[in-house]
C-alpha cells in the first residue's frame, strides 16, 4: 500500500514537544506526520536524570490531551513549598497552603512524560510516523515540500518545529538565533535522603552556585547544581561518595546524609534568543523558540505553553482560513513573544545577578530577598505567576 504524502501538519521532533504538539493537533481531527526517530527509552527501574517541575497550567494542558491521568502516581511529587536560602543565610519561603492553593508544581521524570505521550501517539490513527531526520523544505503550490534525508518528502499545511535548541527546522527557515553561553554547566543527579524532604523544593544561592534539590518519590531528592564550567568539571568527575558528601554539605545537612542514586550528568547552560516564532507556513514551539536558565524550572511549562496557545489559535480559526496562514500564525506568536520575553528577562537578570561577587550587590540581593519574603501578597502574585 503506498504510503500518504500529504498531511494538515508535519511536526518536525519527538521529544516532549512534539509528541504534545501532534497528539494536540491529531485531536482536532487534522491529518500529522511525526518526524524523527523515537529517544531510547529510559530503564523504568532508575529514575530518570532529567526531572521536570511541571506547572499546574501545564498539567491542565496534559489532561485536556488525555495523557495526565496515565501517568504513574507512583513516580511523581508533589512541591507544597519551596525554601530559597541566600549565601548570607537569608530565607524566601514559598508555600501552596498559604497562596491558597493546592501545589506549586508536580515533579515528573522526563521519561515518564515520553511514555506516556508516546503510547498516546501510537493509539491515534491520525498520526504517521517518519523514523528519519528532516532535511529541508520549499514552498509548494498548496503547502510545504518537506525533504527528509532518506531522500522520502512529503507536504504539508503547516510545519511545526519542536527539533529543540540546535532546530534544523528554524536554521531552514532562515530564522536566527542569538546564542549567549552562561559559563555554566549544570550538574544533575539523584539521591536518596535521610530525612523526609516534605515536599518540598531546596534552592541555595552559593558562592559555588546555584543549587537545587527537588523532591522525588518516596526519601529521593533531585539535584540541579548550576556552576562554574570548571567547577562542574570536577563535580561530575568526583566519586559517588565524595559527591553525596559534597552536595551534604553544601545544602547544610537540611536533609540529612544524602546517597547517590544513579550516576551524574552534565550540560552547560545558555540563554537562546529566536528572532521570530513564526515563518511562512512554519510555527516554532519548545526550545527550538527559547531556552532560558534552568533557575526556575520553567523551560518545559514554557514550551507546553507555546502548544496550548498554539493549539488554541488552531481550534478557533475561521473556517476559510488556511492552517498556514500568516494571520492564524501572528495570533499565536504576539501573546507567546510576551510571555517568553517576561520569562526569559526574569531568569536572566536572577541567574547574572548572583554571579556578580562585590559585597554591595550581595547585601542589596539579600536585603531583597529578606523583603519579599516579609511581603506575603507580593509573594503569592509571583506564585499565581509561575502557576500559569
Amino acid at each position: 500500500m503506498q504510503q500518504k504524502s500529504s498531511f494538515d501538519v508535519a511536526v518536525v521532533g519527538t521529544g516532549l514537544a512534539g509528541l504534545a504538539a501532534g497528539l494536540g493537533c491529531a485531536q482536532q481531527g487534522l491529518s500529522i506526520t511525526l518526524i524523527g526517530q523515537r529517544p531510547t527509552p529510559t530503564p523504568p527501574s532508575a529514575f530518570d536524570a532529567r526531572i521536570y517541575a511541571i506547572a499546574p497550567a501545564s498539567v491542565d494542558l496534559l489532561a485536556r490531551l488525555g495523557v495526565w491521568s496515565q501517568v504513574d502516581p507512583a513516580r511523581t511529587s508533589a512541591v507544597e513549598r519551596m525554601r530559597v536560602f541566600s549565601d548570607s543565610g537569608e530565607e524566601l519561603t514559598f508555600d501552596a497552603y498559604g497562596a491558597t492553593v493546592e501545589r506549586l508544581a508536580t515533579i515528573v521524570e522526563e521519561s515518564e512524560l515520553q511514555r506516556v505521550l508516546e503510547a498516546a501517539c501510537d493509539y491515534q490513527p491520525a498520526i504517521a510516523r517518519k523514523a528519519v531526520a528532516f532535511a529541508s523544505f520549499s514552498e509548494a503550490e498548496d503547502g510545504l515540500r518537506i525533504e527528509l534525508a532518506d531522500g522520502s518528502a512529503l507536504i504539508a499545511r503547516l510545519l511545526i518545529g519542536a527539533d529543540g535548541a540546535n532546530s534544523a527546522v528554524r536554521a531552514a527557515a532562515g530564522i536566527s538565533a542569538t546564542v549567549k553561553p552562561y559559563g555554566q554547566t549544570a550538574v544533575v543527579a539523584n539521591f536518596a535522603c535521610e530525612r523526609p524532604h516534605l515536599n518540598t523544593a531546596w534552592q541555595w544561592f552559593t558562592e559555588e552556585g546555584v543549587v537545587a534539590l527537588l523532591p522525588l518519590p518516596g526519601n529521593h531528592v533531585s539535584l540541579v547544581w548550576s556552576a562554574t564550567a570548571s567547577l562542574a568539571e570536577k563535580l561530575a568527575a568526583l566519586p559517588v561518595e565524595e559527591l553525596a558528601h559534597r552536595v551534604t554539605t553544601r545544602s547544610g545537612s537540611a536533609l540529612g546524609t544524602m546517597n547517590v542514586v544513579g550516576a551524574a550528568h552534565s550540560f552547560p547552560l545558555r540563554l537562546i534568543t529566536v528572532q521570530r516564532l513564526i515563518s511562512k507556513r512554519l510555527a516554532l514551539v519548545g526550545d527550538a523558540a527559547h531556552v532560558v536558565h534552568p533557575l526556575a524550572g520553567q523551560g518545559l511549562n514554557l514550551g507546553l505553553q507555546d502548544i496550548a496557545q498554539l493549539l488554541d489559535v488552531i481550534r478557533a480559526r475561521e473556517t476559510f482560513r488556511d492552517l498556514g496562514d500568516s494571520v492564524l500564525l501572528r495570533r499565536y506568536e504576539r501573546p507567546r513573544a510576551e510571555a517568553i520575553g517576561l520569562m526569559r528577562f526574569t531568569t536572566d537578570g536572577l541567574a547574572r545577578l548572583f554571579v556578580i561577587d562585590d559585597p554591595f550587590v550581595r547585601r542589596l540581593r539579600n536585603t531583597g530577598m529578606a523583603v519579599v519574603n516579609r511581603l506575603v501578597p507580593l509573594k503569592n502574585a509571583l506564585i499565581r505567576q509561575a502557576l500559569g
